[in-house]
């Protein structure tokens, strides 16, 4: 109101031949304090209403993995499948505190819930509200749709960095570990067949475009399906160390010694 009254006073002293464009200036104002509400409003959105969810997983994991503290506090990851789409989250337990009854009875149930961008509530239908934090970093859920929702910000997060002149323009970004020392969220990988070896060696690259040495996979899949020259990797459903195809295989990993990438043993076969 201070603001406008100025605009009216400085208008009553103003000579006459400028009315016509302070009369535009004080549109512009006008305009820009509406769409100021405008954006207050939108920001202050309210999360979506409830809405009926299934639970497809629930674990509980040690986020920090090999880098934990004594007295480091686990973590339960939650996957829920609504509508079409699937949502990951997680509840971090308290240290020295009992974990909350409700997370722990809620697996195998249809639950209420509902999200923003940050977070996600759960209500059973005989317990409490949840507030679980949206995302996770949690490796071990088995549903296709459950993996990719963990490795989809992991990705974009990569997508969106600056990429390194040292690392090959045929790369792609595969979500690493993203726990411990040494670990990171993501490493860059090119991955050739060699016809002769019939083994596949994925080079690997940091953030930075320094080398982090080689991944070896047999070319056959965990069934024994061959692979061949063409294979193309699935990166949401990929891991460092286990790499699926667009076919839904997963390549075998290659245990095979090696010195200095080149077999220990040539004549033995890939396993």
């Amino acid at each position: 109101m201070e603001i406008l009254s100025r605009v009216f006073q400085f208008r009553s002293h103003a000579s006459s031949d400028q009315s016509e464009r302070r009369a535009r200036i004080i549109a512009i104002l006008l305009a820009a304090v509406a769409s100021m509400g405008c954006a207050l409003s939108a920001s202050g959105r309210p999360a979506k209403e409830f809405q009926t969810a299934r639970l497809v997983e629930a674990a509980e994991y040690i986020p920090c993995a090999d880098a934990c503290s004594p007295f480091e506090s686990p973590a339960s990851a939650f996957c829920f499948h609504v509508d079409d789409e699937f949502m990951v989250g997680e509840e971090k337990s308290v240290k020295h505190k009992a974990r909350s009854a409700s997370t722990d009875d809620l697996s195998g149930k249809e639950v209420s819930i509902r999200s923003s961008s940050h977070f996600i509530w759960v209500q059973s239908a005989d317990g409490p509200s949840v507030k679980l934090k949206r995302g996770s970093l949690y490796e071990g859920f088995k549903e296709r749709g459950c993996i990719a929702e963990v490795h989809k910000p992991i990705l974009a997060h990569a997508k969106a960095s600056s990429r390194s002149v040292k690392i090959p323009d045929d790369a792609i970004a595969i979500a690493g570990s993203g726990r411990g020392d040494f670990q990171p969220l993501y490493l860059w990988f090119e991955c050739i067949r060699d016809s002769d070896l019939a083994t596949i060696g994925c080079a690997r690259w940091y953030g930075n475009g320094d080398s982090d040495g080689k991944e070896w996979y047999c070319a056959r899949t965990m069934d024994g399906a061959p692979v061949g020259p063409n294979f193309a990797i699935d990166p949401l459903q990929s891991l460092s160390g286990r790499f699926v195809l667009t076919s839904g295989g997963v390549l075998q990993y290659d245990n095979r010694a090696r010195t200095n990438d080149k077999l220990d043993r040539p004549g033995e076969a890939c396993r």
